[in-house]
């Protein structure tokens, strides 16, 4: 899978959860280096858990730049 580096492509990343009875979301930030952001995020619907972790690139204007998403069925 290739990071998404639009706004775009993590919208449509999402898109298909708008709908879905959301029981809870959470996110923890596990680290920051300079532009760097890694968060573990948790996504609980239904019967089912998900988790996984961000890593997130931002530019100098924290305009993101890099999004990559790994997840997980718990």
């Amino acid at each position: 899978m290739t990071p998404y580096t639009t706004f775009e492509e993590i919208k449509q990343e999402w898109q298909h959860i708008k709908n879905q009875d959301i029981k809870n979301i959470e996110f923890r930030i596990l680290a920051i280096d300079k532009n760097v952001l890694i968060v573990e995020w948790l996504f609980e619907e239904d019967m089912t858990t998900y988790d996984g972790i961000y890593e997130i690139k931002f530019n100098d204007d924290l305009e993101c730049i890099y999004f990559k998403s790994w997840e997980m069925d718990k």
